[in-house]
């Protein structure tokens, strides 16, 4: 594992144990504590006697294929020289580099009998020579650092923070009167323990009102050298009080395209043409969050279309039609605000108004290309791939995929150039660390190596993600119909921590919209999934569309083809609005983390882009079968967002046949830990919460379903807002067409 060390002398200290997470983002979220703070993999148990040290140079981990097998190391620091250096063999199978880097990152790669391999163990991955290398960084132990260890909120609004003081290699000690959280309100913690021995530092607030509070803990060593600083999030929500801080399970995210959404003035009439322009703005999504629409829908997150600055005019597409930049995935400036949008302090009012409500706010980020009046094109060419433009001619997308560009005005960044990738980097970075954000989504990421995204997720992790909190971060990787292992390449601890669920998405389309599957596609799909990216801890972002495909309803009615330029008329039909209902239900009940694309609570119709991002619908124009889909949406989106079976629980299925699909989902929380300290009483029980989830199609006969052993004897149905008798332990349901049901337990706090 390349870590930072004490110093090449240093004898090695303990291998690392790297399996899969116990919970998504688990191993994630411990690797960006020990790394942000430039830890190591370390056996030092007297961290009461002596203040942990900042460790330098890298100490590389490699356990071979065979104990005879023959491994060296070669890297940037000698020039790639081979052969390379030549680790120490231990008696457990591992073998050990110490390396002594200078400060700063470093690229190398394990050869092990002839064959060039990347650090398995360590997050980021590079180029070099036409082969992908491990890239890893040696800290600056000439200055001390700060890393949070940990952060614990109540409901009530207290919250501590603890923190570690790794010295520098001088071993001046921590200053205790140095300490400080200045919070980007202006705010500070109060610190109530410093312990300059074991460099244990203890920070707290109280009365703090709901929302998310960053802060940067500063300090200095006894001869007045900086520490690194560190970021700690504080957030004040309805699930950072219990024992699960929030994670990406506990989201539903709902899915803003700014420019289609509302105005400033409230809703938009159509653009002159399906690329142009509308008028949407921020502000308009501030209003429809202030007036609690979003929140109805149980959102716990908002993902804003691109915020960059676009370009003005018209741009012909490969299909010869004048597109304009409404969508914002043309970018021209690195960190500027498209002021069509917004402006800087209208951002800066939103995200304060989504933090004040508990809501995440995930930025959407283009890493992959930029547009031609980008600076970076005439500042530096050489960050650029020259290639063809995708899907034309014999630039097919399978084999030109990482280099193709998506128009001749849409230059694609060369992610083998460190320089390029740096850069990219740090501009994802300033648009988290400017507006305070809590998440990102990844364009294009199949058409980047995967050094791309992990770059940008270990920056975000090393430099956000502790104990306690949790980004997330999600990538759009575009593919077909069973296409499951495609996606798990981009995922893991080092990786992705979900991709849209496309596979899934198709098949719902293919059961529901089109009946051409049975319904217990949908099962077989959720669980092909979960095999082909097992131990990755993922949370897939699972959605019935977005704005790269046709509109759910339009493929339930049978029109979303053809001309894309051309609008099918919204449906009357009231099936299409009832195989809506059973589509959203399923995202919504499923493992996983909800992504509805704004209009798709309504049924929204539409060809695939540009006319799958028609303008969002005023309420006096929505039909009651609009109406009704949106409240059940509303419904099921506030059970999920109140009940933890549904965010977290397990999935059982009980039946799954052509036409029914029921599962349930069961979540057993672990009792206090206190509960299992030495000398106290037996653990409580454990405690259980249960969902049962019915979706069906076109059933010939009522259904009953034999229910888990622990049901409740009352359910309640949040569907239909009725009570079941359920003490026979047998559920049983009408043969009504494409029916939802999402019971709880009637004493449950969602059954309100």
């Amino acid at each position: 594992m390349a870590r930072a060390t004490r110093a090449p002398s240093t004898p090695a200290r303990c291998p690392p144990s790297l399996g899969g997470p116990a919970r998504p983002l688990g191993l994630a979220l411990a690797l960006a504590a020990s790394l942000g703070a430039g830890g190591a993999c370390s056996s030092q148990g007297d961290a009461a006697e002596s203040a942990p040290t900042r460790a330098c140079g890298l100490t590389i981990w490699h356990k071979p294929a065979s104990a005879a097998a023959h491994v060296e190391v070669v890297g940037d620091w000698d020039g790639w020289k081979r052969p390379g250096l030549a680790p120490r063999a231990r008696d457990d199978g591992w073998r050990v580099l110490d390396v002594d880097a200078p400060p700063g990152e470093h690229a190398y790669a394990i050869v092990e009998d002839g064959v060039w391999l990347t650090d398995k163990n360590e997050p980021m991955t590079g180029a070099h020579d036409g082969k992908e290398v491990t890239v890893a960084t040696a800290a600056d132990c000439s200055r001390p650092a700060l890393g949070v260890d940990g952060v614990e909120t109540t409901a009530e609004g207290a919250a501590t923070v603890r923190a570690t003081f790794r010295t520098a290699r001088s071993g001046a000690r921590l200053d205790p009167a140095s300490v400080l959280a200045r919070g980007r309100d202006g705010s500070t913690l109060t610190v109530t323990t410093v312990d300059p021995a074991s460099g244990a530092v203890v920070l707290e607030a109280s009365g703090l009102a709901r929302g998310k509070y960053t802060y940067t803990l500063e300090a200095r060593d006894a001869a007045g050298v900086v520490a690194e600083d560190a970021r700690a999030t504080v957030w004040i929500d309805a699930t950072s009080g219990s024992a699960e801080p929030w994670d990406p399970r506990d989201a539903i995210v709902y899915q803003v395209v700014l420019d289609r959404f509302r105005g400033s003035d409230g809703p938009l009439a159509p653009p002159s043409s399906p690329s142009a322009r509308a008028g949407g703005t921020l502000a308009g999504v501030r209003q429809a969050l202030e007036s609690g629409e979003i929140e109805a829908l149980g959102a716990t997150a908002i993902w804003l279309s691109p915020l960059y600055a676009n370009p003005t005019g018209d741009f012909l597409g490969n299909d010869g039609r004048p597109y304009t930049s409404y969508h914002g995935y043309w970018p021209i400036a690195p960190r500027a605000i498209d002021s069509r949008f917004a402006s800087e302090a209208e951002l800066e009012a939103f995200v304060s108004a989504a933090h004040a409500r508990g809501i995440r706010v995930l930025f959407d980020v283009v890493p992959n290309h930029v547009h031609r009046e980008h600076p970076w094109v005439s500042e530096h060419p050489e960050w650029f791939i020259e290639d063809c433009l995708c899907g034309q001619g014999s630039c097919d997308w399978g084999k030109h995929i990482k280099t193709c560009w998506f128009a001749p005005y849409l230059p694609d960044l060369d992610w083998t150039n460190i320089d390029a990738g740096r850069a990219a980097t740090d501009d994802v970075m300033w648009w988290l660390d400017r507006w305070d954000a809590d998440g990102i989504r990844i364009d294009a990421v199949p058409m980047m190596p995967r050094a791309a995204t992990r770059r940008i997720a270990t920056a975000a992790r090393r430099r956000y993600a502790h104990p306690g909190h949790a980004l997330y971060i999600l990538g759009e990787n575009f593919t077909g119909p069973g296409n499951y292992q495609s996606l798990r390449y981009d995922l893991g601890p080092y990786g992705l921590d979900g991709s849209f669920h496309f596979p899934l998405m198709w098949t719902l389309r293919e059961a529901i919209a089109l009946e051409t599957a049975p319904l217990s596609s949908i099962d077989a799909s959720f669980r092909a999934g979960e095999a082909a990216w097992d131990g990755a801890g993922a949370v897939m972002g699972l959605m019935i569309g977005n704005h790269d495909v046709s509109r759910f309803a339009s493929a339930s009615a049978g029109n979303d083809g053809g001309d894309t330029w051309s609008a099918p008329a919204q449906p009357l039909d009231p099936t299409v609005y009832a195989k809506q209902r059973v589509a959203l239900a399923s995202v919504l009940t499923l493992p996983g983390a909800p992504v509805l694309y704004y209009g798709d609570e309504v049924g929204l119709a539409g060809r695939s882009d540009p006319d799958c991002r028609r303008v969002m619908p005023a309420e006096d124009t929505l039909i009651e079968a609009q109406l009704d889909t949106r409240e059940m949406a509303r419904r099921i989106g506030r059970a999920r967002a109140c009940s933890r079976a549904l965010r977290r629980g397990g999935l059982t299925t009980l039946v799954a046949d052509a036409e029914r699909f029921v599962f349930a989902r069961t979540f057993d929380a672990d009792p206090p830990p206190s509960a299992s300290a030495p000398g106290a009483a037996a653990p409580a029980p454990r405690d259980r919460d249960a969902a049962i989830v019915v979706l069906v199609r076109r059933p010939t006969r009522p259904l009953e379903v034999p229910l888990p052993a622990g049901t409740p004897a009352e359910l309640f149905d949040v569907v239909t807002r009725t009570k079941v008798d359920a003490s026979s332990n047998v559920l049983r349901v009408d043969a009504e067409p494409f029916g939802v049901h999402v019971y709880v337990p009637a004493t449950s706090a969602c059954a309100r």
